[in-house]
């Protein structure tokens, strides 16, 4: 796989892990969670953990910020978080102030479309692209 692509998955993957089960725990659910499960759950739809990480619940998922690092995100449909697709790859490293080759959703795009047919990613049928592990 493309080595930058593999650097910014992996820092986005990292950063989900990190947030996400913080978020979930503060809501008071359990993981994993179905990406249907997650937007059923009737819970505020914005606020902050008790350690200080500011999210907004949208549908299947969740924008997340600690004052270090952002990231939007959507479950996957069995309770993944290591899922990505283009745009997010690239609001991730622009906000998060990334050096990376890429200048646009679209050159992330024809590498993840390769990294995919090379049988390193796999799609979801659904938006979004996961690590092959």
């Amino acid at each position: 796989m493309d080595k930058a692509l593999a650097d910014l998955i992996s820092a986005y993957v990292e950063t989900a892990a990190s947030l996400f089960p913080r978020v979930a725990r503060h809501l008071g659910t359990s993981l994993p969670i179905s990406n249907i499960d997650w937007a059923s759950l009737d819970v505020p739809q914005k606020g902050e953990t008790p350690d200080g990480v500011r999210y907004f619940k949208h549908g299947y998922g969740v924008s997340m910020y600690d004052g270090r690092r952002t990231i939007n995100m959507d479950v996957g449909d069995n309770g993944e978080i290591d899922g990505f697709d283009p745009g997010r790859l690239f609001d991730f490293a622009k906000e998060n102030g990334l050096d990376t080759q890429f200048r646009s959703h679209l050159d992330i795009e024809s590498v993840i479309k390769k990294a995919t047919e090379a049988g390193e990613l796999k799609y979801s049928g659904y938006i979004l692209y996961f690590p092959v592990e």
